[in-house]
């Protein structure tokens, strides 16, 4: 729809303004009849009320007057109250309208306001950001994202995304799931690696996040996705397989999650400052939130560069020694244990596998989770298990959780570091994980954790008195 200028639209009121002078004086003078044509006069009316607002009322009071003093000069046996009256409901119709058009414009200036903003942080992710409709068509990008597939925004927008920039050969398959994403109303839980091509023919990989998001009638109308560029990552990791050179393996993945962690907690950050009204207390547990991700992160990749950084032999550890100290650091919440003094071969990264473990618990079960660490000996191995009472894993996610970057439904979940670090400390002492329902066949009741460990063959130490059995910490009243 083509804008008129403002010059166009001036000249447009003069013209009818024009008109309407010709039409009062042909009425009276020459056809000698009364006002019937005045509804003439609404059109420049409207027309500056919504160009102009309040300036309407000056055109409304010419108009009126005209009217008037044309009657007065030329037929001043028609002149009549209603003459006065319409005269009057001309200004008010101006005023009306002009206030009607300042609303309006006022709400558009403020969606507007609204839309530069968002886009404003789109932009400045350093990710690709792209709405995609159901019909397929890419109804908005990012500035990141047009620069990475090489494109101008107003070259992609309104195209097919899985033409545009979906590899030909996984085409159809990523054309079906997100149709079934569309279907089902939900998009696949989690990250996951998507080539996209660019404009000149690369292909890049992208670590791919999306959800649905519904129209005014509940329906899914499209998919949210945004990607981070990690084929350099990839190929790097690849390389360095080949040549054993995990640490700058390790280094580049810490870079790119601190990265887009510190993203998160600035993007929080810049709204803060932008609405001081109403929701700082919310938007500082968010600030808060992404730092401490963003030092979970430093805390995981840190320990990942222990274990490959060198090789660690296995030494007898106390293992009731690791549960206590580890259950010392979440006084409020609420853990059943046994103690059982028991030595187990490992070393000190140990207490890793159930700060994970017990962190998991408490991250996703909150004060209502209850907690149980069980130990029992076997036959040179020890079995040790960490339920809870939380919200469980799917059957679907089971298979793929200890590995690098799985993470659950939950949007709660973080990185995937985590559970990851678990398995390769149990698998290299010998040992194996698995998850289970805590009550077969109802994942909804709790999750539960269990892995094997190598027993210390060498004599126990003497045993200082066991706590009571079943001691429990409990929240906070």
């Amino acid at each position: 729809m083509t804008t008129l200028t403002e010059q166009q639209r001036v000249a447009i009121v003069m013209a009818l303004l024009a008109i309407s002078i010709f039409l009062t004086y042909y009425f009276h003078a020459i056809l000698m009849l009364g006002t019937v044509f005045s509804h003439f006069f609404y059109i420049p009316i409207i027309l500056t009320a919504l160009w102009w607002e309040k300036r309407s009322i000056l055109v409304a009071i010419f108009l009126g007057g005209l009217v008037v003093i044309s009657s007065v000069l030329y037929r001043p046996d028609l002149l009549t109250l209603n003459d006065y009256g319409r005269a009057l409901m001309f200004v008010v119709i101006a005023f009306v309208v002009a206030s009607l058009s300042e609303q309006l414009k006022g709400r558009e200036r403020e969606e507007k306001k609204q839309r530069d903003l968002a886009q404003r942080y789109l932009d400045v992710a350093a990710v690709l950001f792209v709405v995609i409709g159901a019909d397929h068509t890419i109804r908005l990008v990012n500035r990141h994202g047009c620069k990475l597939l090489g494109y101008r925004e107003e070259e992609l927008l309104g195209r097919d995304w899985f033409t545009a920039v979906v590899p030909e050969a996984s085409r159809e398959g990523r054309r079906r799931d997100f149709d079934a994403a569309i279907a089902n109303n939900a998009a696949f839980p989690g990250r996951r690696e998507n080539p996209v091509v660019t404009r000149n023919g690369d292909e890049l990989i992208l670590a791919w996040q999306d959800t649905v998001f519904t129209g005014d009638d509940g329906r899914a109308a499209g998919i949210i996705g945004s990607g981070a560029d990690i084929t350099d990552r990839i190929r790097a990791e690849e390389a360095l397989r080949a040549a054993h050179g995990e640490a700058n393996l390790y280094l580049d993945i810490m870079a790119h999650d601190i990265n887009n962690a510190n993203a998160v907690t600035l993007g929080y950050a810049d709204l803060l400052v932008e609405a001081l009204e109403g929701k700082e207390r919310e938007m500082a547990r968010k600030l808060r939130g992404g730092i401490s991700r963003s030092i979970k992160i430093i805390q995981n990749v840190s320990t990942i560069r222990r274990l490959h950084s060198h090789e660690t032999t296995a030494r007898p550890v106390d293992l009731d020694a690791v549960i206590r100290d580890e259950i010392a650091h979440h006084p409020d919440a609420r853990i059943a244990y046994e103690g059982k003094p028991v030595r187990v071969m490992a070393d000190d990264l140990l207490p890793e596998v159930f700060a994970n473990l017990i962190g998991n618990s408490i991250k996703f079960g909150e004060s209502r989770a209850e907690i149980a660490v069980r130990v029992e000996k076997g036959d040179g191995t020890v079995g040790v298990s960490v339920e809870d009472t939380g919200p469980g894993v799917p059957d679907a996610v089971k298979p793929v959780l200890f590995t690098r970057f799985a993470r659950g439904t939950s949007a709660r979940s973080g990185k995937g570091l985590g559970l990851y670090i678990t398995r390769t400390l149990i698998e290299r002492y010998g040992g194996s994980i698995r998850v289970e329902d805590r009550v077969p066949g109802h994942p909804e009741c709790g999750a539960a954790f269990r892995f094997t460990l190598r027993s210390d063959r060498t004599p126990e130490p003497p045993v200082s008195p066991a706590p009571a059995a079943g001691r429990m910490i409990t929240a906070r009243p």
